[in-house]
């Protein structure tokens, strides 16, 4: 059915903004109506945009008034109805716990039985040895997370994984404690920490013994779409990397202070990896960054810049250890330059926070550097938003692969300067993000499956397209305009908008696959706008 009024299918927290976007080439009266049909406001949506990315005109509604628990919709004076949606303070807890039990869903080396996995479920998978891609060992890497809709375990993505959802924790943890595992397994820790646990120790298995960590664990290509305990190719782990190794260290040295309560034995050995990984990071100079050994096709998440990582890594140890010389590593690099990023290859943001959370003494004027930069960025990104129809934090040329990503992480960098100012249009901007990826956006598609009324249904992901039953909570990549699969080159034309550069196919995997750090940036973003 072809859309013209766009909302939130997942519903909204009643002191949150609300915006309807009504596609349309003149202002449209509007009312919001209870889902029996009663009448409970109306509006005009009189604010136009022209609007480049959806190559559409919009005008927006705002029904901010409507905050009495229910479920609505809205119809416009031509009798166009949105989805249904609701108002009420846990909104977001069907797509929260969904979303979460996805990372126990692409948990590698695991049972998982039917009763959690349902159609889903399979044995355990790639629990075979690993070799060195050039001979010199082998060893047992078993565990951690499939990566996104292949099955390749990648320690970059799954570092920030782990970053974003400890940071969900953080900020959200009433949230985060009403996580239920689907195998609702008894354990000391948190279920949400449980998890996360699982992709730390794999991560540990990587650490080589002179610290550094191999890049990634996979066979030399990917599979066909089969389920993951059929992919029977000899398991490769990759040389080693900086960001690999600045990674891990920097994780590690963040997980300790949520763990320590709960296992000091098991906080003290982040803390020994930690360091060792550090140490191993600062000897090594690998110029551009890994690179796929020809032999191997599988997913190479390269960087040809390693000090975003190596500042990351120097921020979270300082914060955790207090030691002098963590500090002058990341102040010796930030007085070079501030980074700034929430992505696999831009760790800077990380680093910040690191750096301006610690209770150890900072450089005044790096903080004050570091505050300014990333209120610089939280106003360009700001100027995306109040531009278009959707109040999405992207322009029209950023709709790439994975832009839901984009979309999600520029909703933190907004949470970031709100946190910093207190000022409410950084929050309300942050909030829209999560909007656009639940339905407020030019394809009025839920892109996180099985959630809202009307989700994405046929992801890139093996496990959905073998059973063909998409599984739930997953975040899809959105919009793509590079064209860069044969199901997007088959449908969409140079000439479709940006915005729309969407094909809801198991085949589009530049559109419509699925990552954990996907989900993870969609709940760190969750968690943060909703903290109580």
């Amino acid at each position: 059915m072809y859309k013209n009024v766009f909302i939130d299918q997942c519903g909204y927290l009643p002191s949150m903004e609300k915006k309807v976007t009504v596609r349309s080439d003149k202002p449209v009266k509007f009312e919001v109506l209870t889902s029996d049909g009663a009448g409970v406001f109306s509006g005009v949506a009189d604010v136009r945009y022209d609007n480049p990315s959806a190559k559409e005109i919009d005008y927006v509604g705002d029904f901010s008034e409507v905050t009495k628990p229910g479920r609505y919709y809205v119809r416009t004076e031509h009798n166009v109805e949105s989805e249904v949606f609701v108002i009420c303070d846990d909104a977001y807890a069907d797509v929260f716990q969904k979303s979460t039990a996805f990372f126990y869903m692409q948990r590698c080396g695991y049972d998982i039985p039917k009763t959690a996995g349902g159609i889903h479920a399979h044995c355990a998978c790639h629990t075979g040895i690993a070799v060195a891609y050039d001979g010199t060992e082998s060893r047992e890497v078993n565990g951690g997370w499939h990566d996104a809709g292949d099955y390749g375990r990648y320690v970059g993505p799954g570092a920030m994984a782990v970053a974003q959802m400890l940071y969900a924790y953080e900020r959200n943890t009433a949230l985060c404690a009403q996580y239920e595992s689907p195998e609702k397994c008894d354990t000391a820790l948190p279920a949400f920490l449980e998890e996360i646990k699982y992709e730390l120790d794999w991560m540990m298995k990587m650490q080589r013994a002179d610290g550094a960590l191999y890049h990634k664990a996979t066979p030399n290509r990917f599979c066909s779409f089969i389920m993951p305990e059929e992919e029977k190719e000899q398991m490769i782990l990759s040389p080693v990397s900086v960001t690999a190794t600045g990674d891990f260290a920097a994780v590690c040295a963040m997980a300790i202070r949520f763990y320590e309560k709960y296992d000091p034995a098991y906080a003290k050995k982040l803390a020994e990896v930690s360091v060792k990984a550090y140490e191993a990071m600062k000897t090594m100079e690998l110029p551009g960054g890994f690179k796929n050994p020809p032999e191997i096709s599988t997913g190479e998440y390269g960087d040809n810049d390693d000090m975003d990582e190596r500042y990351w890594a120097a921020a979270e140890l300082y914060r955790a250890f207090g030691d002098e010389k963590y500090k002058n590593d990341f102040e010796a690099i930030a007085k070079t330059k501030i980074y700034q990023g929430y992505g696999w290859a831009d760790m800077g943001s990380y680093g910040n926070l690191a750096y301006l959370g610690t209770t150890d003494p900072v450089d005044a004027e790096i903080k004050a550097a570091i505050e300014k930069a990333m209120l610089t960025e939280a106003d360009r990104i700001l100027g995306l938003v109040t531009a278009d129809g959707y109040d999405t934090a992207l322009s029209a040329k950023d709709y790439i692969w994975g832009s839901n990503l984009s979309v999600a992480n520029n909703g933190l960098m907004l949470y970031d300067a709100y946190k910093l100012t207190g000022e409410k249009k950084y929050l309300d901007a942050a909030c829209e993000q999560i909007h656009y990826l639940l339905g407020r956006n030019p394809m009025g598609l839920c892109y996180v499956t099985g959630c809202g009324t009307d989700a994405i249904k046929h992801p890139h992901h093996r496990p959905s397209g073998f059973t063909g039953v998409a599984m739930a909570g997953m975040l899809s990549g959105g919009p793509c305009d590079w064209l860069a699969d044969a199901c997007a080159k088959g449908i969409l034309t140079k000439e479709t908008a940006p915005a729309k550069c969407l094909v809801d196919m198991t085949g589009s995997y530049s559109t419509n696959e699925v990552t954990i750090y996907w989900n993870s940036a969609f709940l760190q973003l969750l968690a943060s706008v909703t903290e109580m």
